[in-house]
């Protein structure tokens, strides 16, 4: 018989939520944010969106506005994931 793990979902819904876990996410969607930017083939404007409330915790970088070209983007953000590894 396999071992099964149970995740404990009320704590981990309550590590998400400290205000630790809210600054980290920020800070590693910007960090990905500005690496696009950099990796971007065009002029790289990259919106953040982070969303901290009481039951919810996001972080979303969400396409260049320097272009039209969605792959321009695409790649752009695929290159840029890394980032968020190198910052604490």
């Amino acid at each position: 018989m396999a071992n099964r793990f149970v995740p404990n979902r009320q704590n981990i819904a309550g590590f998400l939520r400290t205000p630790e876990m809210h600054a980290l996410i920020e800070r590693k969607t910007r960090a990905v944010a500005e690496a696009a930017a950099a990796a971007s083939d065009a002029d790289g404007h990259f919106r953040v969106d982070v969303e901290t409330g009481d039951r919810r915790a996001r972080g979303a970088v969400i396409g260049d506005y320097s272009t039209r070209d969605p792959e321009v983007s695409r790649r752009a953000l695929l290159r840029a994931l890394d980032a968020a590894r190198t910052v604490d």
